[in-house]
């Protein structure tokens, strides 16, 4: 079945059927995984919603409130992910622009109609589920930096009046999200963004001056750019001691949760930290956190194997890639998966600030859920599409 699927892929005649026989099934069945594994944490994580402390302790794990709501989330998700992926590549090519104004659309409904919550106006409420917009725009984002530099030769990238499309781009959706106020998700969008400008083949150099302008522009951005509450989290990030048992709450308990699991962990659902409510946010922003500290560094090495593994056939489903869209379309989302597994890490280890950024796939959550799997069905769109050939401008109109 798997040879006659190649043979029609390669002859071009794709049905259906043939599409989904050539996915990249081992890449598939690691997301299914390192879903299952947020699943079996969300389990542990609802032990600790106990109201008796002591009967926490030596109690089972629970699958409310959290572990039994997420896994209709991922089966939704992964339906998402079959449709994108057999849906012919240059739909993508030619709505590219549509649905990135459709998600600056529901960015600019944030503004006027969002929903607040922790704070924050990042949210639309459409009655039976809230969406977070910003989560969209980093998917439609790199669909549409994709689709603009797979039309460009490499002489016009070089040159800086073709750049000012994707800046704008990029710009327009970054200053929504800082408003909302989120620039976490802002930062984001600007990395992985400069990583898709990087592949695509922009100079150097322009990096080096942009990081120059910013650095310089620094000070202002302190002084006027950044709420009070930015500004505490970059100190507490330089010095968490400052206030213990205040802004630096979460990520001192984070570090003790983090140390507490030593090499093996403390055993599944024994973790003490989380399980006695010290850790906060431990089913969202935290949840790494508690894997850790349940699961030890060895849990963590494992973990950090899988990442690795999804990530390289992520990279294979581009670099089999016949057109430069396919190319630049994997490899950002890529980038984009990369990113918000490492913003995480490193923001519940104290290496960077803490910016309310979720474990891609672990966190409780429907929307970046929901929208991840939506940018690996278009990572499996460009595997089974890869012999398809995009070469002229009009294929890009």
């Amino acid at each position: 079945m798997l040879d006659y699927s190649l043979s029609m892929k390669k002859s071009g005649r794709m049905s259906i059927l043939s599409k989904f026989l050539c996915l990249n099934w081992k890449l598939v069945l690691l997301l299914l995984l390192l879903c299952s594994v947020g699943v079996v944490i969300l389990y542990s994580a609802g032990k600790a919603e106990c109201p008796d402390a002591f009967k926490c302790l030596i109690s089972y794990g629970s699958w409310r409130p959290w572990a039994l709501s997420q896994i209709p989330k991922i089966l939704i998700g992964f339906f998402i992910l079959f449709v994108v992926a057999v849906i012919d590549l240059k739909v993508w090519v030619k709505y590219a622009y549509w649905f990135y104004g459709f998600s600056v659309l529901l960015l600019i409904g944030v503004t006027f109609f969002g929903h607040v919550g922790m704070g924050a106006q990042r949210w639309l409420n459409l009655g039976f589920i809230k969406i977070q917009p910003s989560e969209l725009m980093k998917i439609t984002l790199v669909l549409a930096l994709a689709k603009y530099f797979a039309a460009l030769s490499i002489k016009e990238i070089h040159s800086s009046y073709y750049l000012l499309f994707p800046v704008f781009l990029v710009g327009l959706p970054v200053i929504l999200v800082i408003k909302q106020p989120d620039l976490g998700t802002a930062m984001s969008l600007l990395f992985v963004s400069g990583i898709v400008f990087f592949i695509a083949g922009v100079q150097s150099w322009k990096f080096g001056a942009v990081l120059l302008v910013g650095l310089l522009a620094f000070p202002v951005i302190w002084k006027y750019g950044l709420h009070d509450y930015q500004k505490q989290r970059v100190i507490i990030f330089m010095n968490p001691e400052k206030d213990i048992m205040g802004s630096g709450y979460h990520i001192t308990q984070s570090k003790i949760s983090l140390g507490s699991g030593g090499f093996w962990g403390k055993g599944y659902l024994n973790g003490t930290q989380s399980h006695l409510n010290f850790l906060p946010e431990k089913q969202t922003d935290f949840i790494f956190t508690m894997f850790a500290e349940e699961f030890g560094m060895f849990g963590c090495l494992c973990l950090f194997a899988l990442i690795i593994a999804i990530l390289w056939q992520c990279y294979r489903s581009a670099f089999v890639s016949r057109n430069t869209f396919g190319k630049l379309l994997a490899l950002g989302l890529s980038a984009n998966f990369f990113v918000y597994f490492f913003v995480n890490t490193a923001m519940v280890m104290g290496l960077l600030p803490v910016v309310g950024v979720p474990s891609p796939l672990l966190s409780y959550g429907g929307t970046a859920m929901m929208t991840l799997l939506l940018g690996f069905g278009l990572i499996e769109c460009c595997f089974v599409h890869s012999d398809m050939i995009i070469s002229s401008k009009s294929d890009y109109l």
